[in-house]
């Protein structure tokens, strides 16, 4: 009989490698605390509208680790996705294509053409660099690069910078910010398209995901929140959940923030205090205002807009423009969000007047926008950032996905070691995990 393995979290990560293990024909229980999957990425339905809990993206389109799992799976075609490649920017002199290759580059009026030269000599040996030499620059920050820049130019990195990593440019180590331009670099097999889904809500991907799992004998318990995973003789025996129940296995996958879960699920004797304290390195904490609108006419075609410059907003996205499913017909749905101090996302005052900022730029931008709104609706949140992007903080730095001195304990996700960032993290940790996990199952059968 093959051992059961349990999955802590139902996320991108932790439905992703009970997934790929339940494809092998293990049988695999994930537990989720909430009521639902999706994690972090799990959406709500507010007056007809699909509200998506921040506005996530899968990222290279059909080359992202989430699709290569979909494709691995043979359900790729249960995903209906629609391309997001009308992006632009937005400043003083009006609206910017956003390049999408060199040749673009080139043209980008944003920026005079000279500065466009100097941009191209430093983005080109970095989109044909391998990923390997990309290490070696993690310790350093992006502006290492961009500092000598004019300041339009910088401008247009931080403007990037909050469509690939949703954060400022000098939190952004070089090394994973290279990574970006080498998977977004077509010579290299790459692309610098986006997709979502087009049945509205980024979650859809991980119903599918909950689809494959429970069609292949596997089980997802909502609701179930665990107190306690059980370590003996430094082998895993087990978990006890938050109503006391033990559940025996050999193995456990754990897809939570690998801080969280170091802190809070096990007994003090497990994991020695530098061990401990290296791990709460991860704990970084992003914090968010997004305001979603609901509009009666559509005031822009373009499906993702990034404001350059002095803007309190640093993403306008209009969703019902990627597809028209997340709003009732003749209606139109957009989000728009800027990353705040942690303490402003719990500050009522200030959210107001972040939101009046908002309302007031997109004014400023779309003379149609305030006799057009329907409703406004703030969310405020502050969000642990364990793929931690920072300088000295990627790639190795990260959560290893096994621990030598505790058999049959795994974690994935976006806290652990992968490239990438957000959702895409979390499907390419699994991607490498698997392989880690299968060889344990193997050996102890």
């Amino acid at each position: 009989m093959r051992n059961r393995i349990h999955v802590i979290g139902a996320g991108v990560g932790g439905l992703t490698i009970g997934s790929l293990l339940a494809k092998n024909g293990h049988p695999v229980e994930i537990f989720e605390k909430m009521g639902k999957v999706g994690g972090r990425t799990a959406s709500t339905t507010f007056k007809n509208h699909i509200l998506d809990n921040g506005f996530h993206i899968m990222p290279f389109y059909k080359k992202s680790a989430i699709f290569e799992i979909l494709k691995k799976l043979n359900i790729e075609a249960n995903l209906n996705l629609a391309k997001v490649d009308n992006i632009a920017f937005y400043s003083d002199s009006g609206f910017h294509k956003y390049p999408k290759g060199i040749s673009d580059l080139l043209q980008l009026t944003l920026i005079p053409f000279s500065s466009r030269v100097k941009l191209l000599r430093i983005l080109l040996p970095m989109a044909f660099t391998s990923m390997k030499k990309t290490e070696e620059w993690d310790n350093l920050s992006l502006t290492e690069i961009t500092k000598k820049l004019d300041v339009n130019t910088n401008a247009f990195f931080e403007a990037v910078c909050m469509l690939a990593f949703a954060d400022t440019a000098d939190h952004i180590s070089l090394g994973e910010f290279a990574r970006t331009m080498i998977r977004a670099n077509p010579f290299k097999g790459g692309t610098s398209e986006f997709a979502y889904p087009s049945d509205g809500g980024y979650d859809a991907i991980s119903r599918i995901l909950q689809g494959f799992v429970e069609d292949n004998r596997g089980k997802i318990h909502l609701n179930s929140q665990i107190k306690r995973i059980i370590i003996k003789d430094s082998k895993v025996e087990g978990i006890i959940t938050q109503d006391g129940t033990f559940h025996h296995s050999k193995c456990v996958v754990i897809s939570l923030p690998a801080y969280q879960a170091i802190n809070n699920l096990f007994e003090d004797d497990v994991f020695d205090q530098e061990f401990i304290k290296k791990v709460n390195c991860l704990d970084k904490t992003t914090a968010v205002v997004e305001v979603h609108f609901a509009l009666n006419r559509k005031i822009d075609s373009k499906q993702i807009v990034f404001p350059v410059g002095d803007f309190t907003t640093k993403g306008f996205f209009f969703i019902s423009n990627i597809t028209p499913s997340v709003c009732p017909p003749w209606e139109h749905l957009m989000i728009a969000g800027t990353p705040v101090l942690p303490e402003e996302a719990e500050n009522q005052k200030k959210i107001k007047q972040i939101v009046e900022n908002m309302k007031n730029e997109l004014s400023s931008i779309y003379p149609d926008f305030e006799k057009s709104l329907l409703w406004e609706r703030p969310m405020a949140w502050k969000l642990v950032e364990s793929v931690v992007k920072e300088p000295g903080m990627v790639w190795k730095s990260k959560m290893p996905h096994q621990i030598s001195h505790v058999e049959g304990l795994f974690f994935v996700g976006d806290s652990t070691i992968s490239y990438g960032i957000g959702t895409d993290s979390a499907a390419h940790s699994s991607i490498l995990c698997h392989p880690k996990i299968e060889k344990f199952l193997q050996n102890s059968s």
